[in-house]
């Protein structure tokens, strides 16, 4: 009987210490919960952040390599337009050489966006329009004393785009004075430059619009698919037009079957400046951009999150480290020629360059990717 008060006695006092502790006016001891080790791990070194599906890959290049390339050479015209109206308001050396810096910044940034030759810049004629050289000075003379010419015609390709500003800012001895004695030549500068933003506002139109969805579902890798093109495109602009019309025809070399034909020094993007400057600094400068395009779509490159999904990506998926180490170095080696040189004419050692990486993706990366040939060419052995 004693054992049972002393147990009800016990438990009651208990009750009375808990009911205490309850009103006490110090909060209890707050609940504290581990965190996550590793809630959000980052990914591992050249792991992507998003799985490298054919998809992912599509949506990557179009809204961080393609689009952001034509806004950017969008912005560059009309950044140029308006300094052009500038100097034909005040014509001056210092708003001339305002129009100078502005021609080559958007001659730079038209490097990129021409990489992309396919869908809508094919439609628009990008190139053969706004980068044929060498520029047919007697045609763009009589095209500015007639006052009568048509950017966009095919008789006129010679006389129009960067390589005729390139005439008409460099050309003269006293190109001040030469646009300051013709109206006609600053009129004709006025529609030139107008018709270049015409074309980027084109583009920017045609990219952001339809076509990009259209180039995000056309998927897989089968001719005619989105992924077939834009390879195949971009490497049919980079035989061309970087290893052909920009060394090739220079240093007297087409195509790496294709017999020699005669060395022209004359053959070269901007040339007027190249002879003001002595050197063709300017024309390799031009060369790089368009190779690092190329570099860019093939790393996926963004225009602000680093590295994104890219060819890369998928060759890494597929355990081929040592090709993307080997098409990597090419990229580099072609670089590193360009840097050390002042001339495209000389050797043959940037031109073999260029070439050594389109047997890289004519013989190794594109069978990687099950990507057929579509240009059929045999000069990727």
């Amino acid at each position: 009987m004693r054992s049972i008060v002393k147990l009800w006695f016990l438990l009651i006092v208990g009750l009375g210490l808990l009911a205490s502790a309850c009103t006490d006016d110090e909060p209890a001891p707050p609940i504290v919960v581990e965190p996550d080790p590793d809630p959000d791990p980052e990914p591992e070194p050249n792991e992507p952040a998003v799985e490298p599906t054919i998809s992912n890959l599509l949506i990557n290049q179009v809204d961080e390599v393609i689009i952001p390339t034509y806004f950017d050479y969008q912005e560059k015209v009309v950044s140029f337009t308006a300094i052009v109206d500038d100097f034909v308001s005040a014509p001056t050396e210092s708003s001339l050489n305002a129009v100078r810096e502005a021609y080559l910044q958007a001659y730079r940034s038209y490097q990129a966006a021409a990489v992309h030759n396919y869908y809508a810049t094919s439609n628009v004629d990008l190139v053969n329009t706004t980068n044929l050289y060498p520029i047919d000075v007697t045609l763009l003379d009589e095209l500015i004393s007639s006052e009568s010419y048509n950017f966009n015609t095919t008789a006129q390709r010679r006389a129009n785009g960067y390589p005729a500003l390139d005439y008409l800012l460099y050309g003269d001895q006293d190109v001040l004075a030469a646009f300051a004695n013709d109206p006609k030549r600053t009129a004709f500068l006025q529609a030139l430059v107008g018709a270049l933003q015409t074309k980027a506002d084109d583009l920017v139109q045609r990219w952001t619009g339809t076509l990009r969805d259209n180039f995000v579902n056309n998927g897989g890798v089968a001719l005619g698919s989105s992924v077939s093109v834009q390879l195949n495109r971009s490497l049919v602009y980079y035989e061309e037009h970087i290893r052909g019309n920009k060394v090739g025809l220079p240093i007297g070399r087409l195509g790496p079957n294709d017999t020699p034909i005669a060395r022209d020094a004359s053959k070269i993007e901007s040339y007027y400046k190249s002879l003001q400057d002595n050197s063709d600094e300017t024309a390799l400068e031009l060369v790089r951009v368009a190779v690092e395009e190329m570099e860019d779509i093939y790393l996926g490159s963004t225009s602000e999150a680093g590295d994104g999904i890219g060819y890369e990506d998928l060759l890494l998926a597929a355990d081929q480290e040592s090709l993307d180490t080997d098409i990597k170095a090419q990229y580099q080696q072609i670089y590193d020629q360009i840097a050390g040189r002042t001339l495209i004419t000389g050797d043959e050692n940037l031109y073999n360059s260029i070439q050594a990486l389109i047997t890289l993706y004519k013989s190794d990366l594109f069978p990687v990717l099950n990507v057929q040939d579509a240009d059929g060419a045999n000069d990727g052995d």
